[in-house]
This record gives structure tokens, C-alpha cells and sequence, in this order.
């Protein structure tokens, strides 16, 4: 089973997957879980949109929500530094927007402004807030050129307090000031849950998953976001690149020497 439309040309190896996954995928109460969160995507308002990062999260958000509504279009906030398996994957995804960064995208920002230890090409480098070129004002557009009612995200309680705290102030469902709804459908999920519900469906998921896998690294060290962050030094995750991609890491190093202080 693809995930909405992702053609998948790594079905031989799914190491990522463990027979304990599917074997979860079968429990009563895992699929009472599932139920609940089709429940909540059903009951949102269309149009509807997914935010599509191409991992294991947004990838379950987006058979869910094409459970339901099968035609949803989904967008991917191009930041231009993602992971050569994650670019891969988003462009085997069917309907998906590529929705490029401000700036020219995170290199260029870092580049012309001097982040990660690097000289600034600019004269008069700015300070840069990240969040919004990188997320903010894409996911504007991705909204107002779809005429979105409603954004699934893939955001769950377990990865991080603040996701915990924004899952207890908010729910899994939130209007915005300007009438947009927010949902995260599987916000109480788990890590295990997600791979089930990947495992009992069959679906196509970011092959750098199989590569964590086959590396043996610890299943809550592998992520696939944006390879230059805060995020990536604080959650490990330049370690795990430069067993990933040493090539990758290696370019990353050279332009951007901060990181090595990371890993």
C-alpha cells in the first residue's frame, strides 16, 4: 500500500520495520487509537492540507487524512537542506506542493549571514529568524494558495515538552486567530504506534529509516529534518549524519565548521 500515491522502490529491505510492529498493529487498542484519529480528520473542516516533511509522522498524517479525503494535497517547506532519501521520497509522493524557503532556503541564509562558524557574505549580515522563513511563510502561502479550511500535522506529545505542553493547552484541534484549524491526529501517539500503523498498513516511508536501521542505531535517535539546525545539535542529530552520509557530513563541516562541535 503506497503512502497516498508514493511509489515504493524500497520495499525489499524495510528494515525500519520489526515483526513487533506488526504484531502492535493488531492490538484492539491500537486500532481504537487509529479510529479516534480518523474520527478527528473526518470531523475537521475541508479543504484540507497536510504539512509533509517526508518523515515517519507526516507520512502516517497523510494516509489518514487520504483516508478520508482522498484527493487532500499535501506540502513540503522546502528548506533545501534535507536529506538526499527525504527529497527523493517527497518527489515519489503524489500530489505534494514543493513550497521553497524565503531566502534562497537555509544554506543561503546561513551563508550570506554568517551562521555555523562561517564568514558572512554580506556586509551587513542580519539576524535571521529561521522559523518563519523556513516554516512560517510557506506554510502562509501553501494556506492561501490552496484556500485551506484545515493543516494536519504530524506533532505528538512524546517528542519533546514543548509538543507535550502544546498538546495539553491545545488539544488535538486548534483555531487560529484567523480561523485556520491546526490538527495533529495521532498527537497522542507514540513511537511504536506510528510504526505499527506503517507496519499494518504496508505503507512506503523515507528510506533513510532502513539506513538508520541497518547502521543499528537506537530507533529514538532516528530522524530525518533539516541536516543544519539548533534542533540537530541539540537532539543529536549531527552524530547520527556522519554515520548517515559521510559525504553529506562532510561537505556540511567544511562550509559550516560549528558543527563539528556537535558530533
Amino acid at each position: 500500500m503506497s503512502t497516498g500515491g508514493s511509489k515504493c522502490l524500497y520495499r525489499e529491505s524495510r528494515k525500519a520495520v520489526r515483526e513487533a510492529d506488526r504484531l502492535r498493529g493488531e492490538l484492539p487498542e491500537f486500532r481504537r487509537k487509529v479510529e479516534r484519529s480518523l474520527a478527528l480528520v473526518s470531523g475537521t473542516p475541508a479543504p484540507v492540507g497536510v504539512s509533509f516533511s517526508g518523515g515517519k509522522d507526516s507520512t502516517v498524517c497523510l494516509h489518514l487524512v487520504r483516508c478520508v479525503f482522498p484527493d487532500a494535497v499535501a506540502g513540503h517547506f522546502d528548506s533545501g537542506a534535507e536529506l538526499p532519501e527525504t527529497v527523493d521520497f517527497i518527489n515519489r509522493t503524489t500530489n505534494v506542493q514543493m513550497i521553497p524557503a524565503e531566502g534562497g532556503g537555509l544554506f543561503e541564509l546561513c551563508r550570506q549571514n554568517g551562521y555555523w562558524g562561517r564568514d558572512p557574505l554580506l556586509d551587513d549580515p542580519k539576524r535571521v529568524d529561521f522559523f518563519r522563513a523556513l516554516v512560517l511563510d510557506p506554510a502562509k502561502r501553501f494556506v492561501e494558495e490552496n484556500g485551506l479550511a484545515t493543516v494536519v500535522m504530524g506533532l505528538r506529545g512524546d517528542e519533546s515538552r514543548s509538543r507535550r505542553a502544546r498538546q495539553i493547552f491545545y488539544g488535538p484541534a486548534h483555531v487560529t486567530k484567523n480561523g485556520l484549524t491546526h490538527l495533529c491526529p495521532i498527537q497522542d501517539w507514540t513511537d511504536d504506534d506510528v510504526w505499527a500503523y506503517i507496519a499494518s498498513k504496508e505503507l512506503c516511508y523515507n528510506p533513510a529509516y532502513d539506513k538508520m536501521a541497518g547502521l543499528g542505531l537506537d530507533r529514538k535517535s532516528w530522524r530525518v529534518g533539516i541536516v543544519l539546525s539548533a534542533d540537530a545539535a541539540n537532539l543529536g542529530s549531527f552524530t547520527v549524519l556522519k554515520r548517515l552520509d559521510p559525504g553529506l557530513w562532510n561537505r556540511l563541516a567544511a562550509e559550516f565548521p560549528l558543527v563539528r562541535k556537535y558530533a
